[in-house]
């Protein structure tokens, strides 16, 4: 998995919007190398506007927030809930930079 580097200021955040699965069952999952540095939450549709057809895979989409100056590693990985262990079918790796 290539990865990917972003650079977002303390107090900002960056959205990530991901490919859905989700009437396959898949769902995104996400890891963060420091947790000091940056937060990852789901994205609120309740509270932002976000277009979610009826009936399709939707995308997924999170929100990362820079907390602290420092660097983070963001990796997510796309596998269905009951299978945890194994090949993820789809990854994204973000490295983060928090200025």
């Amino acid at each position: 998995m290539e990865s990917e580097a972003k650079e977002i200021k303390a107090g900002t955040t960056l959205p990530v919007i991901l490919p859905g699965l989700g009437t396959a069952g898949f769902q995104w999952f996400y890891q963060i190398s420091n947790t000091a540095c940056v937060e990852v939450r789901p994205y609120d549709h309740a509270v932002d506007t976000f277009k979610q057809n009826v009936g399709t895979s939707n995308e997924e989409a999170f929100v990362i927030m820079g907390k602290a100056p420092g660097q983070a590693t963001v990796t997510f990985e796309q596998r269905r809930v009951w299978e945890k262990e194994g090949h993820a079918i789809n990854g994204r790796r973000l490295e983060i930079t928090v200025t």
